[in-house]
């Protein structure tokens, strides 16, 4: 798999004030096949974390409004586990410590190599497990089953809880016709009592979301994944 494939549904926020390093920022890291968030200042960075949900945050120090130590203090009671990479003009050790202090996972001094930097950004990642997932793909569709992600076309696509594990039931029995029976209780489990248009309707819901033609009806008998005969762009 390319590095692009490998990377790709990792999310990266840059908040660094200098407007020509953060555009270099941008575009090293989106080269390097991540999804890019960036914003100048702390404040805005921290209003946008919950929706922007990054995996790793590129976080300077010298900022305009707040300092990256308490952005990194404040993104630290939103999300333990998001990392946190400091990068930053000041070098001297104290500023290291109150920098690991306030919640950083790794921390380098401007001028940076930009391949350092992109090899650390996959260490962190991989250490937390995020940029070793392997995606299963048919053609267009490929589904990250650790991270519940979707992409179709190279976009993300929002499925809800029931859709996605429907979905990557029948991906996973992709050789055979699965029976509305046995989807029933392979996701609805076998306790459950409603219809079983039930499966139907959550059928539409995800061609509706994806592709008509990605789910085909096989009449009297059940459904099949039609993922790995699609083209990109259907």
């Amino acid at each position: 798999m390319d590095k692009d494939k490998e990377n790709k549904f990792a999310k990266i926020m840059i908040v660094e004030d200098d407007r020509k390093i953060r555009r270099l920022l941008e575009i090293e890291v989106e080269h390097a096949g991540y999804d890019v968030v960036s914003y100048e200042n702390g404040t805005d960075a921290i209003e946008n974390f919950r929706e922007d949900a990054p995996d790793l945050i590129i976080l300077d120090i010298m900022l305009p409004d707040m300092d990256g130590y308490e952005v990194a203090t404040q993104v630290r009671k939103l999300s333990p586990d998001v990392i946190i990479l400091m990068l930053t003009a000041l070098g001297m050790k104290k500023d290291k410590l109150t920098g690991f202090d306030s919640g950083a996972d790794d921390y380098m001094t401007k001028p940076f190599d930009n391949e350092e930097l992109l090899a650390r950004i996959k260490a962190l990642l991989r250490r937390k497990h995020l940029s070793i997932s392997t995606p299963v793909i048919l053609g267009p569709l490929e589904i990250y089953e650790e991270q519940r992600r979707i992409l179709y076309n190279g976009e993300e696509v929002d499925l809800s809880k029931t859709e996605f594990e429907l979905l990557l039931y029948l991906v996973k029995n992709k050789q055979r016709v699965v029976s509305k029976e046995e989807i029933l209780n392979a996701v609805w489990g076998i306790d459950y009592y409603g219809s079983d248009n039930t499966v139907e309707v959550y059928i539409n819901y995800i061609r509706k979301k994806l592709s008509p033609d990605l789910i085909k009806t096989i009449r009297g008998v059940g459904y099949k994944i039609a993922g790995d005969k699609l083209e990109a762009g259907n």
